[in-house]
């Protein structure tokens, strides 16, 4: 591929790159700085501060009360299942000696036992409804833990959409205090791409974008607040809109361009092809003018684009041998291209200096 730049000329380019990269790093550093050492840029505000403090405190004496009687309600719980285990653990062991000893009865048929018999069941049953008075007396407070429960969960919910409230009104001031900073800076670094980044001070241009970038991605981006999904997504919106909208109005303007430059005669058009941008093109085997991909040929390229019939190639009056159509000079003999010669258009695309 040919290439149009001149070795210090790309040097220079490589270093107006490292400068812009560098106005940008030390941009940042600063900002950084500057946020560090302010605390309102540094911090987030204080929820405490935004909440509706007489609110929440009617809520806390509220809720105190319940609080202390599910509090109450659930170590007698706890209290009761525990007699409720040992009382279950004394009726399994009645009941397996019990068991055990009428076994023992009906093997030595005493009937002088039967007393002892009866005792003994009593005893049994009296474990069992002990047990199962344990039980009613747990379900009835855990009856009333339920109902305590219920009554906590309405304030509980108050509380917590209030603390939600002041979280949410310090993310969005957190936002909006870090937009103040950064919005400008970055409608200043757009405003400043869009109109100089074609002046010879472009380095200083594409550092200062780069930094309004990191500033916005990284500075504010952060901090949007955690529960406006509608605000990340509508500024996600937003952005898409104003880009989709830019590349359509670029491309119509591009493909209008396009049929302009193919409807002009064939002179003018090569006169309008920068000296570069053929080289380019044709090094990429593309049309200097419709920009559409051209066959390769064993290496070669054709002499007129199909698509658009731009000349690509043509023959030196001097010397007759064939070189590109957008050269100044035969590269065999060195002849200028005159303006009048056919295909001499090019003459006039003077390279760069």
């Amino acid at each position: 591929m040919l290439s149009p730049s001149r070795g210090p000329e790309r040097l220079v380019r490589l270093g107006q790159w490292l400068i812009a990269l560098l106005f940008a790093y030390f941009l940042i550093q600063v900002g950084g700085s500057l946020i560090a050492d302010l605390p309102l840029l540094s911090r987030r505000p204080p929820q405490e501060r935004l909440l509706d403090t007489a609110r929440v405190g009617q809520l806390e004496r509220q809720l105190k009360p319940l609080q202390q009687r599910r509090d109450q309600l659930q170590g007698e719980i706890e209290r009761l299942s525990e007699r409720q285990q040992l009382a279950g653990q004394a009726t399994a062991r009645e009941q397996t000696s019990f068991d055990n000893w009428r076994a023992a009865r009906s093997a030595t048929e005493q009937v002088q036992q039967n007393p002892e018999v009866i005792a003994r069941a009593r005893q049994l049953d009296g474990l069992l409804q002990q047990e199962q008075q344990l039980r009613a007396q747990r379900s009835r407070l855990e009856a009333d833990l339920q109902q305590a429960q219920s009554e906590l969960a309405a304030p509980q919910q108050q509380l917590e959409q209030l603390r939600n409230q002041a979280r949410q009104r310090a993310e969005l001031l957190a936002f909006g205090i870090r937009l103040l900073f950064v919005g400008p800076v970055l409608a200043l670094a757009l405003w400043q791409f869009r109109r100089y980044r074609g002046s010879d001070q472009w380095p200083f241009v594409w550092g200062f974008l780069l930094f309004g970038l990191f500033a916005f991605f990284v500075e504010l981006v952060p901090y949007l607040p955690s529960f406006g999904a509608y605000i990340r997504y509508g500024v996600g919106a937003l952005l898409t809109l104003v880009v989709g909208r830019s590349l359509i109005r670029w491309l119509n303007a591009y493909l209008l361009r396009k049929q302009q430059e193919q409807a002009a005669p064939q002179q003018q058009r090569q006169r309008q092809i920068r000296y570069e941008k053929a080289l380019q093109a044709l090094g990429r085997h593309q049309c200097p003018s419709c920009e559409r991909s051209l066959p390769r040929q064993e290496g070669a390229l054709p002499n007129y684009c199909m698509h658009c019939g731009l000349q690509l190639q043509r023959h030196c009056g001097g010397c007759g041998s064939q070189h590109l159509a957008c050269f100044p000079y035969c590269p065999s003999c060195g002849l200028a291209v005159e303006v009048g010669e056919p295909g001499g258009a090019a003459a006039e695309v003077v390279p760069s200096p």
